[in-house]
């Protein structure tokens, strides 16, 4: 669980966890959608998407590449359709990096993705369009690439490292993905990361960030409050005002000594004499 997970659910501490069945809107308080990613530009696509599942955890960004043998630039839209063609509920990446290092939405950034395999609750998925198994990734596509890893890192409070906070798609499943070109760049890349990650750009970010998650949690405190004491209203449970104060404990009396017993002694009697005085006869 990361940080900001930990700060969600913090206000959950103390209310207990059985209040959750009945009020799932304090579990779907922790999904979070930025309005804007800071440090970056995205395209907006607009598209239309089937069934879609909120993702509640992320802690990993997963980089992939489309793998196409002729090396296409490709839109997001394309690339929708195509997935759509498959039946899917619609494009299953979240970001779509072309080669002119334009970064484009694809599939809602609070929704779970159709990227990897068996580990799509908690990852991000992006692509970078191109076969780099072929070719190399352009230098404004490894830039973008860089700028969006650190912006979603710091939106999701999380710390880029090459394998274990990024991660290319071979890590995770067997395949090729993202190129094996791709896929050697891929720790001076996080490294660029790193570097954006570390402006004064993204530190103002990642302040403000965590006030308005202080401000959120209290906020979803007084919530859930309001609404644990309104079902005690309806079941006729209602809290005291004041609570009545607790009878102070009596204080601990030492328990009594046992008598003390004596052995049995059998009576002093005088030692004998072995020299008894003799008397002296008067002559």
């Amino acid at each position: 669980m990361t940080r900001r997970e930990f700060l969600r659910r913090l206000a959950l501490v103390g209310i207990g966890t059985a209040v959750l069945p009945f009020f799932p809107s304090a579990a779907e308080a922790s999904w979070y959608i930025p309005s804007s990613l800071p440090g970056v530009a995205v395209r907006p696509t607009y598209l239309k998407f089937g069934a879609l599942e909120n993702r509640f955890v992320t802690d990993c960004i997963v980089v992939h590449h489309i793998g196409m043998a002729n090396n296409d630039d490709v839109s997001a839209e394309t690339v929708h359709q195509w997935h759509l063609n498959q039946g899917w509920s619609g494009i299953g990446y979240h970001f779509i990096i072309r080669k002119d290092g334009t970064i484009e939405e694809g599939r809602p950034l609070g929704t779970i993705g159709a990227h990897v395999y068996g580990e799509n609750r908690h990852t991000i998925g992006i692509n970078l369009v191109g076969n780099f198994e072929n070719a190399v990734p352009t230098e404004a596509q490894k830039t973008s690439a860089a700028r969006l890893i650190a912006s979603l890192c710091t939106v999701y409070q999380l710390d880029p490292v090459w394998q274990s906070t990024v991660k290319g798609h071979r890590d995770l499943n067997a395949t090729a993905c993202p190129g094996r070109y791709l896929y050697a760049q891929m720790p001076d890349l996080v490294q660029q990361a790193r570097i954006f990650f570390a402006s004064e750009e993204m530190q103002a970010e990642r302040l403000r960030i965590a006030e308005r998650m202080r401000a959120e949690t209290e906020a979803q405190r007084a919530r859930i409050r309001q609404q644990v004491e309104e079902t005690q209203r309806r079941n006729g449970m209602a809290r005291p005002s004041h609570p009545t104060p607790s009878t102070p404990n009596p204080p601990v009396q030492p328990p009594p000594k046992k008598p003390g017993l004596k052995p049995n002694k059998r009576p002093e009697l005088p030692k004998p004499n072995q020299k008894p005085a003799q008397r002296r006869i008067a002559t």
